[in-house]
């Protein structure tokens, strides 16, 4: 059974302003130093996927502690380069909330959206086959 409660996604992009050559490093540079600063924070199960014009990053962690996120953070925001900015997606498992965090040099800013227990009105429905279904299958008006 996974002991981990929260999940961190991020993704970090480059503007067009960096060479080759400084991508590869700012990359560099950027993974390890988040492998530090998460490691830190206690995050398990690292994983740093460079996809040329970004660099995306998953952990885990025991806790859901909002503390930890916005330490997380400041401490990237500081870390990041001109030309480089980021966003980080904190998923509290129990689906109580999610934090967005949006990232540039020196600077981030954090959103909480609760997640309703029941989906907002309006969306489409679909169905499946069965017994269950009443419309053939197909999608409720």
């Amino acid at each position: 059974m996974d002991k981990n409660r929260s999940e961190l996604f991020g993704r970090f992009s480059y503007d067009d302003s960096l060479t080759y050559e400084a991508l590869l490093a700012v990359e560099e540079n950027l993974t390890a130093d988040l492998t530090a600063l998460l490691l830190r924070a206690d995050a398990a199960h690292l994983d740093f996927t460079p996809l040329g014009d970004a660099l995306m990053f998953q952990c885990a962690f025991e806790a859901h502690k909002l503390y930890v996120y916005r330490k997380i953070a400041l401490e990237t925001a500081a870390l990041l380069p001109p030309g480089v900015r980021g966003q980080m997606l904190c998923l509290d498992k129990d689906f109580n909330s999610l934090h967005i965090y949006w990232l540039r040099a020196g600077q981030w800013q954090e959103e909480e959206r609760s997640v309703p227990l029941e989906p907002p009105p309006g969306l489409r429905v679909w169905r499946t086959g069965g017994a269950a279904a009443t419309s053939g299958g197909e999608e409720a008006e």
